[in-house]
Order: structure tokens, then C-alpha cells, then sequence
């Protein structure tokens, strides 16, 4: 099993944490659902599942941009990430769920501190506005999700 997809879509969590579930429970939603799926592909599967992700991705790119926000590298925050990642690594591993999980979580990791780190090096000495930032990362973001998302067979 290549675990690629898995880390990639744990990369897209640690910069967006539902973004990552939302694009893969778009895709994985108008396929059928086996009864030897795991439990976390079977949940992403279901179409109010679809609905509800991307309604939260939605409001986190929002969200993000606010000043209230913490650092992704707090620790609530950053355990979500990681949980998301796990989440989706998981759901896209299929039958190796606990390996993609692993994966997935370990992609959240490394993407929620090289954006964390590049985020504050380009606001701190660049000068460059949050929001800017924020909206970069989003289109990134929303790219890189894509670009998985296309190149893999959904389960």
C-alpha cells in the first residue's frame, strides 16, 4: 500500500484541519458502501457527512483569519490536526487503516509547524498581513487537496 495519499491528505489537515476530510468525503460520498469498509471510510462516506465537512471547512478558512485564533501549534488546536489527519489517513488506507492513520497524523504534524514557522518568518519579516498570508494558505490548501483527491482511486 502507498501511504503517499494518506500523508498528503494529512499535510492538507495540518493546514486546514477539515479540509483534507471535507475534499475526500466529497469524492468517496456517490461511491458505494461495503460492509468490509472501515470505520472511518464508511462514515465519510455518507452524503449528510459530505455536507457537514465542508460547511466546517468553510468556517475554518474563515476563522483562520481572525486575530482571536491560536496558534495551530497550541495544543488543542494542534491535537485536532493531528486527529484529522488520522482521520483521513485512515479512511483513504482502507483496509491498513491503522498505518494511513499514522501516516495522516504525521503529515498533520510536519504541516502544522513548517506552516506555522513560514507563516510567522513571512508576517514577522516580510511584513506580509496575516489575512494575506491566510489566503495563500488557503488557495494552497484547496490545490493540494485537489491534486491528491484527482490523482488517487477514491474506495
Amino acid at each position: 500500500m502507498n501511504f503517499l495519499p494518506a500523508f498528503g491528505l494529512g499535510l492538507v489537515s495540518g493546514l486546514r484541519s477539515m479540509m483534507g476530510l471535507a475534499f475526500f468525503s466529497d469524492r468517496a460520498e456517490a461511491k458505494t458502501t461495503h460492509k468490509n469498509d472501515n470505520p472511518a471510510l464508511a462514515l465519510l462516506k455518507r452524503p449528510e457527512t459530505a455536507a457537514a465537512l465542508k460547511f466546517m471547512a468553510a468556517g475554518e478558512v474563515i476563522m483562520d483569519k481572525m486575530p482571536f485564533m491560536p496558534a495551530r501549534t497550541e495544543a488543542v488546536p494542534l491535537m485536532g490536526r493531528l486527529a484529522m489527519g488520522a482521520f483521513v489517513g485512515a479512511a483513504i488506507s482502507k483496509k491498513e487503516w491503522i498505518q494511513g492513520a499514522a501516516a495522516g497524523a504525521a503529515g498533520a504534524l510536519v504541516a502544522s509547524y513548517a506552516a506555522y514557522s513560514i507563516r510567522k518568518l513571512l508576517h514577522d519579516e516580510a511584513h506580509i498581513p496575516n489575512v494575506v498570508l491566510g489566503i495563500a494558505e488557503d488557495a494552497v490548501v484547496v490545490k493540494a487537496a485537489d491534486a491528491i483527491m484527482n490523482r488517487i482511486s477514491v474506495p
